[in-house]
């Protein structure tokens, strides 16, 4: 019996994290069509993550600023207005005030991949947006 209770919480964890992951890149794919997009991600599995969303135009403002986390898999995509209008150089030289260390790290590691050289980024097909997307997950590391 603890053997089917234990397996079919573990069922349920996967299928919300998969919904979690899923609403995410939704909205990342949402946020493509503004501009250059980038996710960058700060902390570790025991203290929580958290993944920051930035879109820029091409002069390298920033069009819009969300961040992820929380330790459930109901954690959405949050905005973070105080960004949005800063060149995104600004998130390399500066330290944003208002801005917990953690978030400012996953913000300026988004921000080194949209400042990386061309050959880093991957082109959408059919569209003038790009996506950087280092190798994370918005799924918490079992």
């Amino acid at each position: 019996m603890l053997l089917v209770l234990l397996v079919g919480a573990w069922l349920l964890q996967a299928t919300l994290a998969y919904w979690q992951a899923k609403r995410f890149y939704s909205r990342l794919s949402t946020l493509r069509r503004k501009g250059r997009c980038a996710v960058g991600q700060a902390g570790s599995k025991y203290r929580g993550k958290v993944f920051a969303v930035l879109a820029v135009d091409e002069a390298g403002i920033i069009l819009n600023a969300e961040r992820l986390s929380g330790l459930t898999v109901f954690a959405r995509l949050q905005p973070v207005a105080r960004l949005v209008g800063l060149p995104v150089s600004d998130l390399l030289s500066d330290w944003i005030e208002g801005l917990r260390p953690k978030l400012h790290t996953a913000f300026r590691q988004a921000a080194e991949s949209l400042l990386a050289p061309a050959e880093t980024e991957t082109p959408a097909e059919g569209s003038e947006a790009s996506v950087v997307v280092p190798d994370v997950s918005p799924i918490a590391d079992a």
